[in-house]
């Protein structure tokens, strides 16, 4: 027999010798533990190094989470920077050309020229017929969602943390806009109040998986012929206070009823969300000098939406992981124009000459 006949005889049986421990049933007195896939569990310095087979190692390495995300300094600055932008815009849309002493009206109490009070709820003869309610709780729900994302997700900060800074960073900006309304305009308790509500939303989601897959609350919005006119006229940035162009949609996801979604029919259900809808028309932007003043009118409806976010989710599942993030974020907050359709519906109108507010 020759040297090299020899030498793989004898590699051949000392790999057989080192894996009869594995491949060998059990004996009585073998104290270790066995899965269903016959790889013994005991600790690796006491298995011979040939157990860790190609499969196990495959089987390992597939199992490992996903790598969490170790931007907080990016993040933290990305949010800081955000809100510096808000504020800025805040002053050229509501401040730059108002003086102090040139506020409208105060219904409430003035104390060393500075106005406490508010200008009303849903009332029909309110500032903005309520729609300015809602759009406070939206804008406290987007921004506290808004900075608990980007500190988790891409931050990796912990979700709950993430949460509690959203919530309060929100919270502290919409309390320091009313503090400032105090001297131009009014500050409006009715106005915080529903600032508050939208945060305690986007804290309630931002931690509650079931309650953000059955609920959104989302703004459908078109620019008004008064707003456009002003933009061209005057370039008033004040977009937010285009309340004849907004809708405000408390959307219930079909698609979040498991038992209808995974139906052999039940795809359509990703798409359609039953809504609760508000809008107010003719309040706000006010009209031109040259204009008579607008018939307002307040409609509550309830009806069917499209459901953007699932449709792109659906589009984009398995393929496209940052578009699929991107769509899912827009359109938990946004409504695309013209894709709702009231069913039910109650509409309260008035002709108010000066309603008064800002």
């Amino acid at each position: 027999m020759s040297r090299t006949v020899h030498r793989t005889v004898v590699a051949v049986l000392l790999i057989a010798w080192l894996r009869s421990p594995v491949v060998a049933g059990p004996t009585p007195s073998d104290s270790s533990h066995h899965d269903r896939d016959g790889a013994t569990t005991a600790s690796v310095t006491d298995t011979p190094w040939i157990d860790l087979a190609p499969s196990k190692v495959l089987a390992e390495i597939a199992a490992k989470p996903e790598p969490v995300p170790d931007h907080k300094v990016a993040a933290s600055l990305t949010l800081a920077g955000a809100y510096a932008a808000f504020t800025t815009w805040t002053y050229f849309a509501w401040y730059r050309n108002k003086h102090k002493t040139d506020r409208e009206t105060c219904k409430g109490t003035i104390h060393w020229s500075y106005c406490w009070g508010g200008d009303g709820l849903f009332g029909a003869t309110t500032y903005a017929g309520g729609a300015d309610k809602l759009g406070h709780a939206w804008a406290g729900l987007i921004w506290a969602r808004g900075g608990t994302e980007l500190l988790h997700q891409w931050g990796g900060f912990d979700k709950r943390t993430s949460s509690i800074v959203g919530a309060v960073l929100s919270e502290a900006l919409y309390f320091g806009v009313e503090i400032k309304d105090g001297a131009y305009y009014e500050f409006s308790y009715g106005d915080l109040a529903f600032d508050t509500l939208g945060v305690l939303a986007g804290l309630a989601m931002s931690n509650s998986p079931r309650l953000d897959e059955l609920f959104d609350f989302r703004v459908q919005y078109w620019p008004s012929k008064a707003y456009r006119r002003q933009l061209e006229n005057d370039g008033n940035v004040n977009i937010a206070e285009d309340y004849t162009g907004e809708t405000y949609l408390l959307a219930f996801h079909l698609g979040g009823i498991h038992a209808l979604r995974d139906h052999k029919y039940g795809t359509w259900s990703r798409f359609v969300d039953l809504a609760i809808g508000f809008e107010t028309r003719g309040y706000k932007p006010d009209p031109l000098p040259t204009e008579p003043d607008f018939d307002h009118h307040q409609k509550l409806f309830l009806g069917v939406t499209l459901n953007a976010q699932g449709i792109f989710d659906y589009l984009f599942e398995g393929r496209s992981k940052p578009a699929k993030k991107i769509t899912h974020g827009v359109f938990e907050i946004f409504n695309i124009p013209y894709t709702t359709l009231p069913v039910l519906d109650t509409t309260r109108s008035s002709l108010i000459t000066d309603p008064g507010g800002a």
